[in-house]
C-alpha cells in the first residue's frame, strides 16, 4: 500500500487551507468539473453508489469519491464503478508527493486531493462526492456543485461536529453554496430548521423528503432480497424495485430520484427509463449484505453491515427484526469505535445476539475486547460471550448452517470481507 497506515479519524484536522493551498500549486484545474456535493450522519455513501450509477446508465463519464473504504482503499476514487487501479493510484501518489508533504496534508486530505488529480486528468463529466466528515471543514468542501444533498443528521462525532443537533446540522449545512438547491431526507425537526436557515441565507431553495417528493415501501421479497418501492416526485412518479434492503435506502433512493430530477431541469439527459434497471441490480457492500459462504467445509449465512452510530444501529434492527434471521439462532460478530456512544449500542444490539464473537481486530480505535464484554455482561450470560484472537479462529468456531451477523464497524466488516476473499484467511 502506497499509503502508511494511520489512524484516518485522530489524524483529521478541520480545515480547508492545506488542501487549498495543494490544490493551488498542483496547477489542477478541479474546478472546471461538475459536482454534487452530499453529506449526512448516515445514508451518504449508499446515496453516492446509487446517484453514481443512474448518471452512469444516463451516459455520463462519473466519478465516484467516498470514504471510509471497506476492503482496499481505491474504493475510494471510482469512476463508472470500476475503483482507480494500483498503477493509476501510485502514479498520482508519486508525482505529487513531495508537494503533499510541504502542504502537509493529512491522510484524508491527500486521497481527497489526489481523487481530484484524478477526475480532471480523466475528463469526467460529473463527480458525486461525499463528505468524510462535517461538511464546513471538511476537505471535498472546496468545491461549487450543482446541488448538494443532506442524507440525514443525528449525534456521531460529537467531539468535533458538536454535542446538539442543531451545531451538526450547520457543520452539515456547510456544503451549501450561494444559489444551489440542497436535497434533504428524514431528519429531526431541528436539523431541519438549521439547515433552512443556512439555506435561506445563501438564496438556495430546499427540497425536503416528505414534502417535494417521497417514496414508501410496497413490499418486501425475502426469497431474492429486494423491495418494491412507490416514488412520487417533483414531476416523476415511478414504481420500482430496489436491490438494498431498509427504510433507509427507500430515503436514499428518493434522494437520488430527486437529484436526477433536479439535474434533468438543468438540461442533463437523465434516462429514467434505464434507472430502473439500476435500482435492480445494486450491490453496496456491507449495507445489510446478505451472503451465503463456505468456511471450513460448513455452510454458513453470513450478514454484514457496517452500521457504526445508534441511528444506524436502530434503521440495521428496524430491517433485522422484520427479516427472516430473526428466527435463527445466530452469532454476533461485533466490534465498535471508542468515540462512539458503544454502551447504547450494545444495550441495543444484544436484544438480537445468541452468542456475542469478540474479535481482536488490531485496531487502536476500537473498544477493546475487555471493555465490551463488561458492557454485554450486563445484557448476557458470561458462557454466551466468545472472545477469539483472528477472525479465522472465529469462524472455526462456527458450525453447519450458522447464521452470523457482522455490525459495529465498517472496519470490522471489511476485515471479514478481506478475510472472505483471501480464501478464508
Amino acid at each position: 500500500m502506497i499509503f502508511q497506515q494511520v489512524n484516518e479519524y485522530k489524524s483529521m484536522k478541520p480545515g480547508l487551507e492545506r488542501i487549498e493551498n495543494f490544490l493551488f500549486e498542483s496547477r489542477v484545474e478541479y474546478k472546471k468539473i461538475k459536482y454534487i456535493h452530499i453529506a449526512g450522519t448516515n445514508g451518504k455513501g449508499s446515496t453516492a453508489k446509487i446517484l453514481s450509477e443512474c448518471l452512469t446508465a444516463s451516459g455520463y463519464k462519473t466519478g465516484l469519491y467516498i470514504s471510509p473504504h471497506i476492503v482496499k482503499i481505491n474504493e475510494r476514487i471510482q469512476i463508472d464503478s470500476a475503483n482507480i487501479s494500483d498503477k493509476d493510484l501510485k502514479k498520482i501518489y508519486k508525482k505529487y508527493e513531495k508537494l503533499a508533504k510541504k502542504c502537509k496534508l493529512t491522510f484524508f486530505e491527500h486521497i481527497t486531493a489526489l481523487a481530484f488529480i484524478y477526475f480532471t486528468q480523466q475528463k469526467v463529466d460529473i463527480v458525486i462526492l461525499e463528505t468524510g466528515l462535517g461538511g464546513r471543514f471538511d476537505a471535498t468542501n472546496v468545491i461549487t456543485p450543482l446541488l448538494s444533498i443532506i442524507t440525514s443528521v443525528d449525534f456521531d462525532h460529537t467531539e468535533i461536529l458538536g454535542s446538539s443537533l442543531s451545531k451538526i446540522a450547520f457543520e452539515k449545512a456547510g456544503i451549501i453554496k450561494d444559489n444551489t438547491p440542497v436535497i434533504c431526507g428524514v431528519m429531526p425537526k431541528v436539523a431541519l430548521s438549521k439547515i433552512s436557515s443556512v439555506a435561506k441565507q445563501k438564496k438556495s431553495e430546499v427540497y425536503l423528503f416528505g414534502k417535494d417528493f417521497s417514496a414508501l415501501n410496497l413490499a418486501y421479497n425475502w426469497k431474492i432480497f429486494y423491495q418494491r418501492i412507490k416514488y412520487k416526485g417533483i414531476n416523476t412518479k415511478i414504481n420500482f424495485n430496489l436491490n438494498l434492503l431498509g427504510n433507509s435506502q427507500i430515503y436514499n433512493s428518493a434522494m437520488v430520484l430527486c437529484a436526477c430530477e433536479l439535474l434533468k431541469q438543468k438540461s442533463y439527459n437523465i434516462k429514467f427509463g434505464k434507472l430502473k434497471n439500476v435500482f435492480s441490480r445494486i450491490k453496496w457492500d456491507a449495507r445489510f449484505d446478505i451472503r451465503d459462504i463456505k468456511v471450513n467445509s460448513k455452510n454458513i449465512k453470513l450478514l454484514i453491515d457496517g452500521a457504526h452510530n445508534l441511528q444506524a444501529i436502530s434503521n440495521f434492527l428496524e430491517l433485522y427484526k422484520r427479516s427472516p434471521f430473526s428466527k435463527e439462532k445466530r452469532k454476533l460478530i461485533f466490534a465498535v469505535m471508542q468515540e462512539k456512544d458503544y454502551k447504547s449500542i450494545i444495550k441495543k444490539i444484544s436484544k438480537i445476539a445468541g452468542e456475542v464473537c469478540l474479535v481482536n481486530t488490531n485496531n487502536q480505535r476500537a473498544v477493546s475486547n475487555k471493555i465490551l464484554e463488561r458492557e454485554f455482561l450486563k445484557y448476557i450470560d458470561r458462557e454466551r460471550i466468545l472472545k477469539f484472537e483472528s477472525i479465522k479462529e472465529c469462524f472455526k468456531s462456527f458450525e453447519n448452517n450458522d447464521v452470523v451477523v457482522v455490525v459495529g464497524s465498517f472496519y470490522l466488516a471489511g476485515s471479514i470481507l478481506r478475510f472472505i476473499e483471501d480464501k478464508n484467511g
